[in-house]
């Protein structure tokens, strides 16, 4: 792993608490259609992001859509790692590139508006650091795929604003 994943990886696990997660209401509104909701409850419960089975829960990426925000912002980190660990060949990278790019007005992609601006809103300002920094850090890896372009994008678009002075 290059010296710069490392310090992303730390990164991650110092904006993001590494308490235990509460399964309730997981899926609430939104989430009542997921078809996979109750064994993903049942992997997070009680557990940190950290302590998650990783491989299952980054398999499962296509949660991230239905999650409630502070249910997504609990295993956020853990695709954000992936992303750093599995580069392109993450399968969230995809979802994570459309649930973390701010929506178009009239466009009804990712988390919606409503959910996007409730996700950035809830994270706190070192999270906010941690996945620009991991978005920019995607985009270099893969600077002509397409991944990487999307995270270009979203970067450019929004999250670059919480980028570390200096970077």
């Amino acid at each position: 792993m290059q010296s710069n994943d490392v310090r992303l990886i730390e990164q991650i696990h110092s904006a993001f608490p590494n308490e235990p997660i509460e399964s309730d209401g997981a899926f609430g509104k939104v989430g009542t259609t997921y078809p996979d909701a109750t064994p993903y409850m049942k992997q997070i419960a009680g557990k940190s992001w950290a302590q998650l089975d990783r491989e299952y829960i980054v398999r499962r990426s296509d949660a991230l859509g239905f999650l409630a925000t502070r249910h997504l912002i609990a295993v956020l980190p853990v695709y954000l790692r992936a992303l750093v660990e599995d580069g392109v060949w993450s399968p969230a990278a995809g979802m994570l590139m459309l649930i973390l790019t701010r929506p178009v007005r009239g466009k009804h992609t990712g988390l919606g508006r409503a959910g996007f601006g409730a996700l950035v809103e809830t994270l706190t300002d070192e999270q906010r650091a941690a996945v620009a920094c991991v978005l920019r850090a995607f985009s270099e890896k893969d600077p002509d795929g397409s991944l990487g372009k999307a995270a270009r994008a979203a970067l450019e678009d929004y999250w670059k604003t919480y980028l570390p002075a200096g970077e």
